[in-house]
């Protein structure tokens, strides 16, 4: 037999020959041998599986040297053939490489949490002025349309004649931006043109309560236009010509109410001044018209004489209250407009008498005996 097959190559034996041993060793070393190489040639062939199944990419980390690529040269790859142990470290070593992998790979597919927007982030964009303005001019942006959609409202309102609308419009536009200037030039002429229509229209609403002689609700429309203008003339003369119509409405009907005052001389005088003046007044209809023609009548009849006869014993004086002394007759007639009259009868050495007449135009004429009969 020949001698046992040389050792793995390594710096040692290089130096120096091994040295001879008993042929009975050498004959152990040989069958050693073959088992080397055999769990030589499996870890090969482990390390080229793990290496197959490696992904190409490199892992996130530090890099590991792969066990085919690490060999810088073919004495290495010898080396490695050579020495089971280091061909089980570097695939422990693969397989830790193939484990980081996966784990960064998970690390990058999930989604990063979404940073608050006060927290400082680190961005390659230097600004970090223009950064903390975008929240003021998001406020901001909001604002300034608020503010025109405001004034396009209220200037659409103009339009309409929607006075009410476009001083609300105009009102809400000055309170996003108290010193606009045409805020407010809106806001006073949605002012100015609503009181003029509000004149307009309580102008005529007047005027129509005035032709149905409807004083007291014409008096109280001018009354509103002089609210918001005082200096408005046909609202100041209106209601000086509405409340002058109610007075003399008032003293009509008083008149007319109770026509029997009329026969007192002074209230028919004062009846007759009334009358006067329902004649020259200019803004007199229909209604009023009316008015006047039933005191009138009223006038008339209190004013028309009705002859009343007086019956008297010669002797007796005769006196007849807001006429005068009748004196001593038997007989009299004498003219009296309606009322009631007190004739008064005196003689010497009697007790006077007192007779009281009414004289009324719807009844017949009274007769009237007056003469002191009872002695004293």
């Amino acid at each position: 037999m020949s001698s046992a097959p040389p050792a793995p190559s390594s710096p040692r034996s290089t130096a120096s020959p091994p040295p001879s041993v008993p042929i009975g060793v050498r004959t152990h070393a040989v069958v050693s041998g073959r088992w080397v190489a055999a769990a030589l040639i499996t870890a090969v062939v482990l390390a080229a599986v793990v290496l197959f199944f490696l992904p190409a990419r490199p892992p996130h980390g530090p890099a590991v040297p792969s066990p085919v690529a690490a060999s810088p040269s073919p004495p290495r790859a010898e080396s490695q053939k050579s020495d089971p142990a280091e061909s089980v470290r570097q695939r422990l070593q693969a397989e830790e490489a193939a484990r980081a992998r996966a784990l960064a790979e998970q690390r990058t597919s999930k989604p990063e949490p979404a940073r608050e927007p006060s927290a400082p982030a680190a961005s390659p964009d230097p600004e970090p002025k223009s950064a903390k303005s975008g929240p003021a001019r998001v406020e901001a942006r909001p604002a300034t349309q608020r503010f025109e959609d405001v004034m396009t409202r209220g200037l659409a309102q103009l339009e309409r004649s929607d006075w009410a609308g476009a001083e609300q419009s105009f009102s809400a536009a000055l309170k996003l931006r108290p010193s606009d200037r045409s805020a407010a030039d809106g806001l006073a002429r949605a002012k100015e043109a609503g009181q003029r229509d509000a004149l307009a229209r309580l102008q005529h609403e007047a005027q129509a309560f005035e032709s149905a002689e409807r004083w007291e609700e014409a008096l109280a429309a001018y009354q509103r236009a002089a609210a918001i203008d005082p200096a408005v003339d046909f609202a100041r003369q209106g209601a000086a010509r509405s409340d002058r119509m109610i007075q003399l409405h008032a003293r009509v009907d008083a008149c007319l109410a109770s026509p029997e005052r009329l026969y007192s001389p002074r209230v028919r005088e004062e009846a007759q001044q009334l009358l006067a003046s329902l004649e020259r007044e200019t803004a007199a209809g229909p209604r009023m018209t009316q008015a006047r023609e039933r005191l009138a009548a009223a006038l008339k009849r209190a004013t028309t004489t009705i002859t009343v006869r007086l019956a008297s014993d010669n002797a007796t004086e005769v006196t007849l209250f807001r006429v005068g002394p009748l004196g001593r007759f038997q007989g009299r007639e004498i003219a009296l407009t309606p009322g009631t009259y007190t004739l008064v009868g005196s003689r010497p050495g009697y007790k006077d008498v007192r007779v009281e007449v009414i004289v009324d135009p719807d009844s017949p004429a009274p007769r009237v005996f007056v003469a002191c009969q009872e002695r004293v």
